[in-house]
């Protein structure tokens, strides 16, 4: 699943369709997530989107975030486990999403989340579909914020220096937020 909300506010423009190493945002995404899902959906957003993605309607009204985006995301989807991406990390690698897979399933977890140079990921984590009905009560319940909800949960599996073999993390978590970000990232994809 591949989130594409957002205002982009600290960008000032939609970011997506930026291009960073010669392609778009949400493209790289869907690269490093269509080899590993068999089904990748896009939640959020508008727009025409790249071959092979499609959008998962039933996002609740009111712009509720990112939580609400993996609400409509874990109702669309058709498998037991899902990845869930944010749409604008321009070095997120299959060997990533692969792996926190591989350990959801592995351990049992209801979420498999990056937690790196203090900060939580879970926009770059696997999650049981079987969450479902615990993201609607939350969101019922006003939890707005995914850490909020996470930090509510016992079985939650954390990953973090673990991921140094598939690259440096600061990397592969990096998200494009703002101008500066996007310079970043182009002159990292142009080494």
């Amino acid at each position: 699943m591949l989130l594409a909300g957002g205002k982009s506010r600290r960008m000032g423009r939609d970011k997506l369709s930026l291009e960073v190493g010669g392609l778009p945002l949400i493209q790289r995404v869907h690269n490093a997530l269509a080899p590993v899902c068999s089904e990748v959906l896009v939640v959020g957003g508008g727009g025409s989107l790249p071959e092979g993605l499609s959008r998962a309607g039933g996002e609740r009204p009111g712009a509720l975030g990112p939580l609400a985006g993996i609400e409509a995301g874990l109702a669309a989807v058709r498998h037991a486990h899902v990845f869930v991406a944010a749409g604008d990390m321009p070095f997120l690698v299959e060997g990533v999403v692969e792996y926190l897979l591989q350990r959801l399933e592995r351990l049992g977890v209801l979420a498999v989340v990056p937690r790196y140079g203090e900060r939580m990921h879970p926009l770059c984590a696997a999650y049981a579909r079987a969450l479902l009905p615990r993201v609607g009560a939350a969101l019922d319940g006003g939890v707005r914020a995914v850490h909020e909800f996470l930090e509510g949960l016992d079985e939650v599996a954390y990953v973090g220096e673990e991921l140094r073999r598939f690259g440096n993390p600061d990397l592969l978590l990096m998200n494009v937020n703002s101008p500066g970000d996007l310079e970043r990232a182009r002159r990292e994809a142009g080494r």
